[in-house]
């Protein structure tokens, strides 16, 4: 009896036109799985691995690379609550920060209740050892990013929030139409709160909404306080305070210097002008994934 053979692709296929459709199916899948899956899942993978570390290291502070690819040894865990302020969000485990920011932190909320301006809620800092975030938040990678609410409840005054509000309030917005201040929101103590945020030495800058920065430009008389106080996308219900790099450490990347002036002339109607012409239906597109500073790998690690 003769041997029952297997059969060949070529009689399965009879037609090379649909053996060239199947391989390139199966070309197209493999490359799916073994080039373009790997790719959209690195940065994803790479921030769980920092998201995943539950505790700072047992290192001295020491603040490596910049604010949107570096991290942190040695941070320090903000408390949840304290003389005129209050951490919100405290579910996404992101109060950590270099030592010098959370005096700062510290510093800017007594300032606050001292002038009876209310209590400071805040965002963001850090992760346990800074590094890239799972939702990619671009930056505060290196504990020296935060960001402030410019909301300032009247109810803070009285009581601290509870859990719940601490997790599901959210911060209004003080632009309208992303054109205009909201005067309904925006107050005279928001000023001042930003003028205590931005004048200690060791701020480098602070990020505001475009409509903001105008709003300031018009309204005061000396403009001098304004120049580490600059325009960004979003920020319109929230300020980002970014300190410079410590003086000791030299891992620690520098951002390039600020421009002289206010801030006030043609760099912001260049601002005001693109807020107003983007598009708001569109989701910007996913970041790459950083590439850490080398020493990053021993931050991980670290115990």
């Amino acid at each position: 009896m003769p041997t029952q053979l297997l059969p060949t692709t070529l009689d399965m296929f009879p037609n090379p036109r649909s053996l060239l459709r199947v391989l390139q199916t199966h070309l197209f899948r493999t490359y799916v799985l073994l080039v373009v899956l790997p790719i959209c899942a690195a940065p994803l993978a790479l921030a769980n691995d920092w998201g995943n570390v539950t505790q700072p290291s047992h290192a001295r502070p020491e603040v490596i690379g910049g604010p949107a690819a570096g991290c942190l040894n040695g941070a320090v865990n903000m408390p949840p609550e304290g003389h005129g302020y209050q951490l919100m969000r405290l579910s996404r485990h992101r109060t950590y920060g270099h030592p010098s920011l959370v005096h700062f932190l510290r510093t800017l909320g007594e300032a606050l209740e001292d002038q009876h301006l209310g209590v400071m809620l805040v965002g963001d800092l850090g992760q346990p050892r800074g590094g890239p975030t799972a939702s990619l938040h671009r930056s505060h990678q290196n504990g020296l990013d935060v960001d402030i609410w410019y909301w300032l409840p009247e109810v803070a005054k009285k009581r601290r929030l509870n859990p719940d509000e601490v997790e599901n309030l959210s911060a209004p917005s003080m632009v309208k139409d992303r054109r205009v201040i909201d005067h309904t929101r925006w107050t005279p103590a928001h000023v001042e709160m930003l003028r205590l945020a931005v004048a200690p030495d060791e701020v480098e800058r602070i990020f505001v909404h475009p409509v903001i920065k105008k709003t300031l430009c018009e309204q005061e008389t000396d403009r001098d306080w304004l120049h580490k106080v600059r325009p960004w996308w979003g920020h319109d219900d929230h300020l980002h305070v970014r300190l410079r790099c410590p003086p000791d450490d030299d891992l620690c990347a520098s951002q390039k210097p600020l421009p002289p002036g206010d801030g006030c002339g043609a760099d912001l109607e260049w601002w005001l002008e693109a807020v107003a012409a983007a598009p708001t239906t569109t989701h910007p597109p996913r970041p790459p994934a950083p590439v850490l500073p080398a020493a990053c790998a021993a931050v991980l690690r670290a115990p």
